[in-house]
């Protein structure tokens, strides 16, 4: 005979949600380095603090909050999202940026070795 058991994830509540909401206040500083990470044209240290950061959310979000809770966390969740459109636009201008230093590059090589020949 098989029994099934069934899991209840209770919301959080209390100082474990406070603490949750905290986390999303964090997960935005987080954002932040990242971002000035992309200014300062960092790509080595970008991926690893994504991937910290990555870890931060899917932790924040084990378990639901209470709908109160839920509403502050929905206000603080908007403000990521518009971090994080600012950090992909930010990334996608290095990019664009550096296809068109590799492009002028390739000119000046092409030049150079005209020139040579």
């Amino acid at each position: 005979m098989s029994k099934q058991s069934a899991i209840a994830i209770f919301p959080a509540v209390g100082r474990v949600a406070e603490r949750r909401l905290a986390a999303l206040d964090e997960i935005a500083c987080m954002t932040e380095a990242m971002m000035a990470l992309a200014e300062e044209g960092d790509w080595d240290a970008l991926p690893e603090a994504q991937a910290a950061r990555d870890a931060a959310l899917r932790a924040c979000f084990s378990a639901p909050l209470t709908e109160e809770d839920a509403l502050v966390a929905a206000d603080k969740i908007q403000w990521l999202l518009r971090q994080n459109e600012a950090l992909v636009h930010k990334v996608a201008e290095a990019k664009d940026k550096l296809s068109q230093e590799m492009q002028r590059s390739k000119q000046d090589y092409k030049a150079v070795s005209a020139y040579l020949t």
